[in-house]
């Protein structure tokens, strides 16, 4: 019986995509939201550092990043001159620190 559902399931996901891509060809300003809304999902569960890698590898340069984050992208490895702090907490404790106004 669960094959006979999965196969029933599979045609109703075949069938509703072509629905919708159907209806995507007749708008092309849908489709470019569908586009973007389906990109911005992707970029969106890569890390940082993930999506700088992969923005550098697929368009052969930096320039976006260091457009938006200077000559100094964020990156796995600490940079020199900033200060780091590692912090450990035990079970149940809690940490609070005060927020400054700029």
């Amino acid at each position: 019986m669960p094959q006979y559902h999965d196969s029933q399931y599979d045609v109703l996901v075949e069938e509703y995509a072509n629905i919708v891509a159907n209806r995507l060809h007749e708008d092309p300003c849908g489709a470019f939201d569908f586009i973007l809304e389906t990109l911005i999902d992707r970029f969106e569960r890569m890390t940082e550092h993930e999506l700088i890698e992969y923005i550098v590898d697929m368009e052969d340069d930096d320039e976006i990043v260091t457009s938006i984050y200077g000559n100094y992208p964020i990156t796995d490895q600490e940079i020199e001159g900033r200060d780091y702090h590692q912090y450990s907490l035990k079970e149940g404790e809690s940490l609070s620190f005060p927020v400054h106004k700029k």
